[in-house]
């Protein structure tokens, strides 16, 4: 085996770190965080205005038009499987403590 063709793996890890820190220096130089927020004042800006124009028409305001609902279902097939992992982690943590519990309870 030659060891001089293999990278280290600290270097790989520091070399993935170096590319994801260039991404995101890249997307805060090209002005997509500041984008994504301008279009979120924008849109708040309408709703306020079209909730001014209700209040000086006299009309009847339903407050839930004007509440933005962004709720993103962010699981996916890994994240489904940490969620199981957890509850068979869970209950078998719960299980042992009973179980360690009851032998305590027998011994004294």
């Amino acid at each position: 085996m030659n060891k001089k063709n293999k990278i280290h793996p600290i270097i790989k890890i520091i070399l993935v770190l170096f590319v994801i820190y260039i991404i995101m220096f890249i997307s805060s130089i090209s002005g997509y965080y500041e984008g994504r927020i301008r279009n979120k004042v924008s849109l708040t800006n309408e709703k306020i205005n079209e909730f001014e124009e209700l209040i000086q028409n006299g009309e009847e305001i339903d407050l839930d038009a004007f509440l933005q609902k962004e709720e993103v279902d962010y699981s996916n097939k890994l994240s489904d499987f940490g969620e199981k992992m957890t509850f068979q982690v869970q209950e078998f943590v719960k299980e042992s403590v009973n179980l360690i519990g009851n032998i305590f309870k027998t011994l004294f």
